[in-house]
């Protein structure tokens, strides 16, 4: 049995591999900055540790006394490389695992048009950086760069992630119909970010802690489904129209960022180094199905 310390486990991401790591008999722990969130870590059988990513040097003697370490917090990018610098400092020279939760968003094309884009990365392909969340690159070497410093450092990549009602995403298409009328996307709509499954994603997790080589990146994909294709799911669910909108409109109804971070780019990826050097597979692909009759449908469809 490990013991784990996971550091954004009150997350979607976080809670989902707390789930799976504990499912499997190991013990999981995750940092609480309040009461109110110690509670609910105890709620879910993760044992609370009190802490702050912002009080350096106590984070990183909680850290010490684990067998490994995920970090999948949301909190501004920024934020990222200073707790990371210090979590990397505890394990150093003792080749324990430590996870840094990064996102397919890095490699982000613009395409405010919503037209289709061919360009779709693997873990190790070169490619030019198009979008302002590439800066996040300098963060992930900061990781994989640590294998040199004894520790075994990773990076996880998920794309959009799906299931349990959650994500971002899929639930920011079902708002736009109450703040519009319709599932509103972005111009063509043939845009898109490849997928995962929560569930899926949190196996990736529970591999690469086991399996995984120091400095690698890892991404988690099980297929694609462009934004109008989603949004038309969307507007089933809701009996309602769905409606292109432009790259302004959407700043409108998602805010400039998400706009910009989901909506308006291309992001295509592909889980070859996953799938080869961890055995990762993926068991669940229809991310349509579930919104229109699974997790989306129970927690924003209309009530019948």
């Amino acid at each position: 049995m490990n013991r784990i310390l996971l550091i954004g486990a009150n997350g979607y991401v976080g809670s989902a591999v707390a789930r799976r790591l504990r499912a499997l008999g190991n013990s999981v722990a995750g940092l609480a900055r309040s009461d109110a969130l110690a509670a609910q870590l105890r709620a879910s059988g993760v044992e609370p540790v009190p802490g702050d990513l912002k009080e350096l040097g106590a984070l990183a003697r909680s850290a010490r006394g684990f067998d490994a370490l995920v970090f999948a917090p949301v909190i501004p990018f920024e934020e990222e490389a200073p707790a990371l610098e210090a979590l990397l400092g505890a394990f150093e020279n003792t080749g324990r695992p430590l996870l840094y939760t990064s996102g397919t968003g890095v490699l982000s094309i613009e395409t405010r048009d919503g037209h289709w884009r061919q360009e779709n990365y693997a873990e190790d392909d070169p490619y030019e950086a198009h979008h302002w969340l590439s800066k996040r690159v300098d963060t992930e070497n900061l990781v994989r760069g640590a294998a040199a410093r004894g520790v075994r450092a990773m990076v996880i990549r998920p794309p959009q992630i799906w299931g349990r009602g959650g994500s971002k995403q899929i639930p920011a298409i079902f708002d736009s119909v109450k703040k519009t009328g319709a599932a509103c996307y972005v111009g063509a709509g043939l845009n898109l970010y490849s997928h995962v499954h929560i569930d899926d994603l949190a196996e990736l997790y529970r591999l690469a802690i086991d399996r995984g080589v120091a400095g690698a990146l890892y991404h988690g994909v099980a297929g694609e489904i462009n934004w109008r294709t989603i949004a038309e799911a969307v507007a089933d669910v809701m009996e309602c129209p769905t409606r292109s909108v432009s790259f302004e409109q959407a700043g409108e109804i998602w805010g400039p960022m998400y706009a910009d971070l989901f909506f308006g780019v291309s992001s295509r990826s592909r889980a070859v180094r996953s799938r080869s050097e961890l055995g990762w597979s993926p068991t669940q692909f229809d991310l349509i199905e579930d919104v229109r009759h699974g997790s989306y449908r129970a927690a924003y469809g209309k009530v019948r």
